[in-house]
C-alpha cells in the first residue's frame, strides 16, 4: 500500500484503516489542488487558532473555533498525503516539506497552550521532547534505518487530540483555562517520556 510506504512501512489497522477510507472519500474535492499547498496551509490554520485564544479574556466561542481549527490541522495532516497519492504527485520534496511543517505544528501547539496560560518551561519541555522524537528517527535514517521505529502514544495525532479536547474544556470552563492548559502540557510531557522510552527500546533492538 502506497500510504504504508510513505509512512515508514507502518501498516494501517483498526481505526487508522477506517480513518484512511473516510479521508480518501473526503479528499475527492481536493484532488486538483497542489498537495504541497495543502501541507503549508496547516501552518496558517494553527496560527489562526493561536490568534483566537491570544486575547486576554477569550469568549467560549473563540475557544471552540480554535478547537475546530486544531482539528482541521489534523485533517490536513492526512489530506495532503492522500491527495498526493490520488493525483500521482508524490515527491521527495513533498515528504521533506511535510516533515518540516509538522515541526512547525508541534511548536504551534506548544504556543497555543502557552497562550492559554501553561508555564513556559513546561511548554518548552513538551515541545523539546516531541522534536527529540523526530530527531531520533532522523538519526536512525542517517545510519540506514528509515523505518519510523515505532508508533508511540505521543505522536502528532495525540498532540492534536490534546489541543482539541482541552480547548473544548476551556470553552466550558474559561475561568480555569490556565489550569487546564497546564494539565494538558503535563499530559504531553508524560506521554512524550513514555514515547521516548518506546523509541529508544525499539531503535536499540534494530541499530547494531
Amino acid at each position: 500500500m502506497q500510504w504504508s510506504h510513505l509512512h515508514g512501512g507502518v501498516v494501517p489497522t483498526g481505526l487508522i484503516k477506517i480513518w484512511l477510507r473516510v479521508a480518501f472519500a473526503m479528499t475527492t474535492p481536493l484532488v486538483r489542488l497542489n498537495p504541497n499547498l495543502i501541507t503549508v496551509s496547516s501552518v496558517l490554520v494553527i496560527a489562526g487558532a493561536i490568534g483566537w485564544v491570544a486575547d486576554p479574556n477569550p469568549a467560549a466561542w473563540q475557544y471552540l473555533l480554535a478547537a475546530l481549527l486544531v482539528l482541521l490541522v489534523g485533517l490536513i495532516d492526512s489530506f495532503d498525503g492522500i491527495v498526493a497519492l490520488r493525483s500521482s504527485r508524490v515527491t521527495s520534496w513533498g515528504a521533506y516539506l511535510d516533515s518540516i511543517v509538522d515541526r512547525f505544528i508541534d511548536v504551534g501547539i506548544g504556543v497555543l497552550f502557552f497562550s492559554l496560560g501553561a508555564p513556559l518551561e513546561l511548554v518548552m519541555a513538551a515541545v523539546s521532547i516531541a522534536l527529540i522524537h523526530e530527531y531520533m528517527r532522523a538519526r536512525a535514517g542517517g545510519v540506514g534505518h528509515h523505518e519510523v521505529g515505532a508508533v508511540t502514544v505521543a505522536e502528532k495525532p495525540t498532540r492534536i487530540a490534546l489541543g482539541v479536547m482541552f480547548l473544548v474544556a476551556c470553552a466550558v470552563r474559561p475561568q480555569d483555562s490556565q489550569q487546564l492548559a497546564t494539565i494538558a502540557i503535563c499530559a504531553w510531557i508524560i506521554l512524550g517520556i513514555i514515547g521516548f522510552a518506546h523509541l529508544m527500546r525499539t531503535f536499540r533492538s534494530i541499530i547494531k
